[in-house]
């Protein structure tokens, strides 16, 4: 057969041309994308001195373990020991319910690390507590505002408190960590008073341990009873003026009770202004 002139062959359809081979046709169309991604890996050589991967946002144990303890402070804070989801502490913590059990073993385990928790951070606030080194009453006036305004600014404690009690301590007492605390108010209100009646401002015949739970008390009273008192009371005891005003009572109930006999006073505090709807009379 005589062999094609080249007119023939360059007049030849493409169509006839010999096919590509599979592999090839995926190489030919690969080979843009991986010629891409070559010059985006060279670029970031050349800028670093090294090759690069994308960054993975991984979080620390210690960030998901506040993560989880903050969830579960909420809700077991806002449905009790019986009542909390562990779903729903996995949810507001943004994790899974395999990651409370490995790091707390079971929702018992969890809840005590809760009260261990918060007791922590009741502790703590005690132990950044100082006393005006010469002046009793005004140390024993700033102890009463302490205790009050942790009760006040932490609802969650009073509720965790106040569910554990209902349960008659049963995780308080299974807890090392809390069982063998001490409360450095106790120690504090022990120095007032020594300081107050060294100089005759206090009686002498009073119990520093009642003392504290006097104060201690009025404060957590008020902010776990305010929304039944609220109610019957036909006022809003969670107004800042009723409030100011309940501190200011506390104060006086405490600073009387510790005033000596006879002595004419100016141990109480000033009034302050109270809520119109209050009564400004004893009578």
């Amino acid at each position: 057969m005589p062999a094609k002139t080249q007119a023939e062959d360059a007049a030849t359809p493409k169509a006839l041309a010999k096919p590509a081979t599979k592999s090839a046709a995926k190489n030919a169309i690969k080979t843009p994308a991986k010629t891409a991604k070559t010059a985006t890996r060279a670029r970031k050589t050349a800028a670093t001195g090294a090759p690069t991967r994308p960054a993975k946002s991984r979080r620390s144990p210690e960030e998901l373990n506040a993560r989880i303890l903050d969830a579960a402070i909420v809700e077991f804070s806002e449905h009790g020991f019986s009542g909390g989801r562990i779903d729903r502490i996995s949810k507001r913590a943004k994790t899974v319910d395999r990651m409370l059990y490995y790091y707390f073993g079971n929702k018992e385990r969890l809840y005590q690390a809760v009260l261990e928790h918060v007791y922590a951070a009741m502790i703590g606030a005690q132990r950044t507590f100082v006393t005006p080194p010469d002046d009793p009453v005004a140390g024993m006036r700033q102890l009463i505002a302490h205790s009050w305004e942790h009760y006040s600014s932490h609802p969650e404690l009073v509720r965790l408190l106040m569910t554990e009690n209902l349960m008659r301590g049963k995780h308080i007492r299974k807890s090392p960590t809390i069982k063998d605390v001490s409360f450095p108010l106790v120690e504090t209100v022990n120095g007032i008073l020594t300081a107050g009646q060294a100089r005759k401002l206090f009686r002498t015949d009073v119990e520093p341990e009642f003392v504290l739970m006097s104060i201690m008390s009025l404060a957590f009273f008020y902010v776990s009873n305010h929304y039944t008192c609220s109610q019957w009371l036909g006022v809003d005891l969670a107004d800042d003026a009723r409030r100011a005003a309940w501190l200011e009572h506390i104060t006086d109930v405490v600073l009387t009770h510790l005033q000596p006999t006879g002595q004419p006073a100016p141990l109480t505090t000033a009034k302050v202004a109270t809520p119109a709807t209050r009564p400004t009379s004893r009578e």
